[in-house]
């Protein structure tokens, strides 16, 4: 496999977790709105904030395996040209352990922060 096909596969596997992460966008924006629902409805029961906080826990886990999908297509693409000896591949190598990079820390502590704010949408008083 040549530079050039290394790269070209790791933007298509980039453009299928974009389609995915667009999904991630949409359901945490009708996550919100469950959320603010719940909260400006005073007649909502305790089984509609259980319902809520649990589909609001299954958007967070499945945006975070998509940003560690994302992590890993980076990953394993820069591994490959670093293996093949590719310049790219240094170049990209050297941000590998960013706090911002793909599937990072700081990726996993925004969607924390999402879950934590949506919660306490539905739980807390006004």
């Amino acid at each position: 496999m040549t530079e050039y096909q290394v790269l070209n596969l790791m933007q298509v596997g980039f453009i299928q977790n974009a389609m995915y992460f667009v999904g991630m966008v949409l359901m945490t924006w009708l996550a919100f709105r469950m959320c603010n629902n719940v909260r400006s409805n005073p007649n909502s029961n305790m089984l509609a904030k259980v319902f809520t906080s649990v589909f609001c826990l299954f958007v967070a886990a499945f945006m975070h395996q998509v940003n560690q999908i994302g992590g890993a297509i980076l990953g394993s693409n820069v591994a490959l040209l670093v293996d093949m000896g590719a310049a790219s591949g240094e170049r990209m190598a050297a941000y590998m352990d960013a706090p911002l990079i793909v599937g990072g820390s700081i990726q996993a502590l925004f969607v924390l922060f999402i879950l934590v704010f949506q919660l306490a949408i539905v739980w807390t008083k006004d």
